[in-house]
């Protein structure tokens, strides 16, 4: 399951207060075979504004260990798992053919409302520079919205490492949200901040025992709803397809 963080300022980012969280339903079967083509899996993340079901979490937190071996993770009611929903980020099982260093394609994770209705969608793109991540943010109706992509260095073949920060972020490799025609950073005006997706150092317990990432994601300025819940849907890919089976060998339970 994945807990949303209201805000990060240092520390162990899953110690955090949360406002909402996520569970996700896929087999066990596709968890397995995605290992190597996670990009193929048929998989669907719910998204919930209530607050998270405690004993789910402290169960999962002390079994750590235990595998999702249903669709559902274990001990979640059906009561829990339709309660507060406002959006789901789900993508049906593709051929998974590889690309080089592209890794699965067609990677894709389509942001829908409680009711089904197509909020905006995600897609990766594979171009020259197949050594660095990007990926097409769209809206309902196919517009794009943004351009994810990090920072490059040797002449925009390799990906950029930001290191010093603070916290979670002394080591990262942010995934900065640009215009989608310029490829321009979007800056938090009054902040100083970029809009990006970060992966945290989330403590040396959750790296080394309990496989568990962090993220942080900052919104950029004018953002709508339908934005926001699609760039949650686009840090779910990322997880997706570079960090989740490098963690869980593609059977774990919880997740990030």
């Amino acid at each position: 399951m994945i807990r949303e963080a209201d805000n990060f300022e240092g520390g162990n980012p899953h110690d955090l207060a949360h406002s909402g969280w996520i569970h996700e339903e896929s087999s066990y079967f596709m968890r397995c075979c995605s290992g190597c083509m996670p990009g193929c899996r048929a998989t669907k993340y719910v998204q919930h504004a209530a607050k998270v079901p405690d004993e789910v979490v402290g169960d999962e937190d002390w079994n750590w260990c235990r595998m999702q071996t249903g669709i559902l993770p274990k001990g979640l009611t059906e009561e829990e798992r339709t309660k507060s929903v406002i959006a789901t980020h789900e993508k049906t099982q593709t051929c998974g053919a590889c690309c080089s260093c592209c890794g699965c394609l067609p990677a894709y994770m389509e942001t829908k409302d409680a009711a089904g209705n197509t909020l905006g969608k995600t897609t990766y793109v594979c171009d020259a520079c197949i050594c660095v991540p990007k990926f097409d943010v769209t809206d309902a109706n196919g517009a794009k919205r943004y351009h994810l992509r990090p920072d490059t260095c040797f002449g925009g073949i390799c990906v950029k490492c930001v290191c010093g920060g603070k916290g979670g972020k002394c080591f990262h490799v942010p995934m900065v949200v640009r215009d989608p025609e310029t490829r321009q950073p979007l800056v938090v005006k009054g902040e100083n901040k970029t809009a990006q997706i970060s992966l945290l150092w989330a403590g040396l317990k959750n790296a080394c025992c309990t496989k568990r990432n962090a993220y942080h994601l900052v919104f950029p300025d004018g953002a709508t709803t339908n934005d926001k819940l699609t760039l949650m849907g686009s840090t779910i890919l990322t997880d997706i397809l570079y960090f989740e089976q490098e963690d869980d060998s593609g059977g774990g339970g919880g997740g990030g």
